[in-house]
């Protein structure tokens, strides 16, 4: 008889392709309050096709879906015969999770789904020599669980008040900017946020290129440009307000302002192009001829058309 290869994962896997073993294996592990709120008999065995070359470590192991508390869930059914020493093995299956969460919102869904893992260890050492808690994998496991593991901090700019942006210290200028850039109207914040002494610090500290590439951010994406005069103002706001970069500001500012021009013209020539087309359908011209002519995509045609 030849050898067999990998005997152990073929085994594992044999077995837990049998639905009714893998319900007992579930059952003799899992708290009974987990348990309570799986449907086991909604288990079958899932697609694990997503599994790359980085999780090649899982591919003899089975992957099964099955509601939990009336949501889609997975149950990973994984065996550890310490053929290597897997000593993170609980971020493994952490990076195995996602890839499953992954592989489900491919599939169209909105929400991510709960991921259930089951190690079998049956290795030369015992009892097994490592943690099962992602924390310990980390080289300051206490700081880690602390901070490592908790939700993301957020600041959110939509909710905080120009005076409280004001002590967040050299990122100020930063915030002010992105708070406002989709307001119309930019003078008024942008008077604020110039006369604010923070302003001079940040020049001080930081330099004026940065405070020149703040300013060329709001000429650029800040406001509305159906409001020239405030573009105008905000111009002369920002080149007196960082004198060593007064001409890059201006100059800036007529490249912006070039652009814009061509913008138009573009838009004009497109807007006279589908007015065309358009009379050349009336016309009963063929669609090829009026493609040719127009230089319109496919696309725009089909729209007038």
């Amino acid at each position: 008889m030849s050898e067999l290869a990998h005997p152990h994962d073929r085994l594992f896997r044999r077995s837990m392709q049998e639905k009714a073993i893998a319900i007992d294996l579930l059952r003799s592990k899992l708290p009974a309050e987990l348990l309570a709120q799986m449907d086991l008999s909604t288990l079958i065995l899932a697609n694990g096709d997503f599994v790359t070359k980085k999780l090649k470590r899982f591919q003899n192991d089975c992957l099964y879906q099955c509601k939990i508390h009336n949501s889609d869930g997975y149950v990973v059914l994984a065996a550890e015969h310490q053929s290597r020493d897997e000593k993170l093995m609980a971020f493994r299956l952490l990076e195995y999770r996602v890839a499953i969460m992954r592989g489900h919102l491919s599939q169209g869904h909105d929400k991510l789904p709960i991921v259930v893992s089951l190690v079998l260890y049956h290795g030369k050492q015992s009892p097994y020599p490592h943690s099962v808690k992602l924390w310990d994998c980390f080289a300051e496991p206490a700081l880690a669980k602390q901070w490592g593991m908790t939700p993301f901090h957020l600041i959110d700019l939509t909710t905080l008040t120009d005076e409280e942006i004001a002590q967040h210290g050299l990122v100020f200028a930063m915030e002010m900017v992105l708070k406002h850039s989709r307001e119309k109207r930019v003078i008024a914040w942008l008077k604020r946020m110039l006369a604010d002494e923070k302003l001079a610090i940040i020049c001080s500290e930081v330099g004026a290129n940065y405070l020149y590439d703040i300013g060329t951010y709001i000429l650029y994406a800040c406001g509305s440009k159906q409001q020239p005069e405030e573009l105008e103002q905000a111009i002369a706001l920002l080149a007196d307000a960082i004198p060593s970069k007064r001409e890059a500001v201006m100059t800036f500012a007529q490249q912006l302002e070039q652009r814009g021009i061509q913008q138009g013209i573009q838009q004009g020539m497109q807007q006279r192009n589908l007015e065309v087309a358009k009379n050349l359908f009336s016309a009963g011209v063929d669609v090829k001829v009026i493609k040719q002519s127009t230089g319109l995509s496919d696309e725009e045609l089909s729209c007038l058309h």
